[in-house]
């Protein structure tokens, strides 16, 4: 995993890579508060420099997940996330997982967040998209970060047919995965111990909102946000980084006041 510098230049390398209420720790959060950030006009004021405790940082980690169904990469993914995660106030770190792999990508995003919270004396969040959405949401629902955020992410992958057509009917071989392995590391059939924020396009043709829907109707601290758009929505339309990591910065502030 690197740790996010610069942005990277236009056409630069590719790198590897609401009200009820709900708990939060001990502390019942209500929805409605949470769903403000979804509202709001842009992206959260910047953040004053994070405080350290014996040259650790206070402030809260965030883990970036890049896409590409598990067997590629997304280059638009950092540009895109940098400036809204510091904008929130994160410290953003991006994670380089094995493509080809979805087992070993799993170990790599589970390792990552445990090095965070031993290095780090802040909590440690995820956001994901796509794929990168599927690994952040398994790290929420094992209780491995915070809280997450995931666009789109492909929750039950025995049922996504999506890529059977882009790639081949022998997709989850490709993945590493046998079908019982794509049951057990598929979101939906698992446990859901830290909220989880989804955010889906109305019109995704890659990862259906169906699916999505049945995963937040599944879990109370599974949180469906439908969109305006398709798979790829927030590049064209970057507020709802913005917007989607300020519900993960509010819900970091109730956590650390609870």
């Amino acid at each position: 995993m690197r740790t996010a510098a610069a942005l990277p230049p236009p056409g630069g390398r590719v790198r590897a890579g609401i009200g009820g209420s709900f708990a939060l720790g001990r502390a019942a959060v209500p929805l409605a508060l949470l769903a403000l950030a979804l509202l709001g006009p842009g992206p959260a004021a910047a953040a004053p420099p994070p405080d350290v405790e014996g040259g650790r940082s206070l402030a809260p980690q965030l883990l970036l997940i890049h896409g590409g169904s598990f067997l590629g990469e997304d280059p638009s993914f950092e540009a895109l996330t940098e400036p809204p995660a510091r904008a929130a106030g994160f410290v953003p770190h991006y994670v380089e997982y094995p493509l080809g792999d979805l087992p070993a990508a799993v170990r790599a995003v589970r390792a990552e967040a445990a090095r965070l919270r031993r290095a780090e004396a802040g909590p440690v969040y995820a956001y994901g998209s796509s794929a990168g959405g599927t690994l952040a949401a398994l790290l929420a629902g094992d209780g491995l970060v915070d809280a997450a955020v995931a666009k789109a992410p492909p929750s039950d992958l025995p049922t996504w047919q999506w890529p059977l057509i882009a790639f081949g009917p022998d997709y989850l071989e490709r993945i590493g995965l046998t079908p019982l392995q794509a049951r057990r590391l598929s979101p939906q059939r698992r446990p859901a111990r830290r909220p989880l924020l989804i955010v889906q396009g109305r019109r995704d043709a890659v990862v259906p909102l169906a699916m999505n829907e049945a995963f937040a109707a599944k879990f109370q601290r599974v949180h469906l946000w439908p969109v305006p758009g398709g798979h790829w929505t927030e590049r064209t339309r970057p507020w709802l980084i913005a917007r989607s990591l300020t519900w993960l910065r509010r819900v970091s502030a109730m956590q650390g006041d609870s």
